[in-house]
């Protein structure tokens, strides 16, 4: 009875244990200036990924704002050389680099340091499906609001859904991921 009390203890063992990491999506989308950006030139640096419709009336002015605010304290902290975010269209039919850039715009963005990514809608679903999320549902945008946290080497570190985004402890993680 040991040796079989043994066997599944090394399964229950491995079963809780961590596996590997998992890894943001590779992608090539174009941000907000018409300019190609590669998931592999966002490497060094922490990312603060979200998933945002221009249209949209509920969720996304919401983080948007809320993460234009944490954006501003990764400047003022002089963090942002260091710290990138990004914003992935779920609709990029509408979503064109001109309208990404009004929108940009319209929340006081430094576009130096956030890319927002629309391209072809194949492409974008591709990327939005690696991330976990549903991209469409019929006649509607379907999407959550999902923030997730890359460390510089491409790992995601944290995925968050609450719609209140605390600057503080939004912060706080991306120092833990600086190191």
């Amino acid at each position: 009875m040991k040796p079989l009390a043994a066997v599944l203890a090394g399964l229950l063992l491995s079963a809780c244990a961590d596996g590997p990491p998992e890894m943001m999506p590779s992608f090539a989308l174009v941000d907000q200036s018409g300019t190609t950006v590669k998931s592999e030139s966002l490497r060094g640096h922490a990312l603060v990924v979200s998933f945002v419709f221009t249209t949209c009336v509920q969720a996304c002015p919401l983080i948007t704002a809320q993460l234009a605010r944490a954006q501003a304290r990764a400047r003022a902290e002089k963090l942002d050389g260091r710290v990138r975010f990004v914003s992935i269209t779920l609709d990029p039919v509408t979503d064109t680099p001109d309208v990404l850039r009004r929108y940009a715009d319209a929340y006081g963005i430094d576009h130096t340091t956030w890319h927002f990514l629309t391209g072809a809608s194949d492409d974008v679903a591709r990327v939005i499906r690696a991330f976990g999320l549903a991209t469409v549902a019929p006649d509607r945008i379907v999407h959550g609001s999902l923030v997730v946290l890359v460390d510089g080497a491409g790992r995601i570190a944290e995925q968050r859904t609450d719609l209140e985004l605390d600057a503080d402890r939004l912060l706080a993680s991306l120092r833990k991921l600086l190191g």
